[in-house]
């Protein structure tokens, strides 16, 4: 089976120092090799039941909406015609552990994905950050925002589907082992079971690539939780930039949505 998701770090979720995801290296793409992609409206007010869209310029045939870390699976459709479907399942955290005793996967990092506590998955340690209920399990359906696109029978990926701001930001964030970040946002879905908060500031002082340069990176979280599906945006407010060009994370954020952006798109990157 092919792997196009590596295992996300034990550290948290921000795209700070803190974590560097893993996410299966892009080469050098030009504009002409990013689709923006439709978003059909969805209505936040009521149960909100797959994220749905259409990928423009869509030639692959039918295809797979694929997840994992280290054990890709399947969790939606692409259509001859280029339109999407993902099921955001209700239930998700109890029907994954079902999966999960019905097919124990081969490596350790998909069975215990689903169960990471809220806390872990967001908060940095230190600063003053108010919390309730975070202890809980989280299930998410990407790999920081980012979905795989392709063939699951045939092994084959297509490309790379991610929420995003721009096409800019999206390319900034897919090419992150180049430190090429720029103001932006993601939009990604969480599952929990009970409402929580988490709230507050933290700071600390971080270390360019040389090891030489510091900056004060700043996350801020403001986020409310509801029992079932939420949207969550992570947005880097600013960035530091060293003395060689390459740029980091200064300013960060997370915040709850109830409603999409009117800047929102998914950009479909290819491979």
């Amino acid at each position: 089976m092919f792997s196009f998701l590596n295992e996300v770090s034990s550290t948290g979720s921000g795209l700070g120092k803190n974590l560097l995801p893993s996410i299966p290296p892009v080469p050098k793409f030009s504009k002409g090799f990013l689709y923006s992609v439709f978003f059909l409206a969805i209505n936040l007010c009521t149960a909100q039941e797959a994220i749905q869209g259409v990928i423009p310029d869509w030639n692959f045939g039918e295809g797979d909406v694929i997840t994992g870390f280290k054990e890709p699976r399947k969790i939606g459709t692409v259509s001859p015609d280029g339109n999407f479907t993902i099921p955001l399942t209700p239930n998700f955290i109890q029907k994954r552990k079902e999966e999960i005793d019905k097919n124990p996967p081969v490596s350790s990092a998909d069975k215990t994905s689903p169960f990471m506590d809220l806390d872990r998955v967001f908060r940095r340690r230190g600063g003053s950050i108010v919390l309730d209920n975070a202890i809980q399990p989280v299930g998410s359906l990407s790999n920081v925002g980012v979905y795989g696109i392709g063939n699951m029978e045939g092994q084959e990926l297509f490309g790379l589907l991610i929420a995003a701001s721009s096409e800019t930001f999206a390319e900034s964030v897919l090419s992150m082992p180049s430190f090429e970040f720029t103001p932006g946002f993601l939009i990604d879905w969480y599952y929990v079971d009970k409402a929580a908060t988490i709230k507050g500031v933290t700071t600390e002082e971080s270390l360019g690539v040389d090891q030489k340069e510091t900056f004060t990176n700043t996350m801020e979280y403001d986020l409310e939780f509801q029992p079932g599906w939420n949207m969550v945006k992570y947005e880097i407010l600013s960035v530091f930039e060293d003395r060689d060009g390459r740029t980091y994370p200064r300013a960060e954020r997370y915040i709850s949505l109830t409603s999409l952006p009117e800047d929102f798109e998914f950009v479909f990157v290819p491979k």
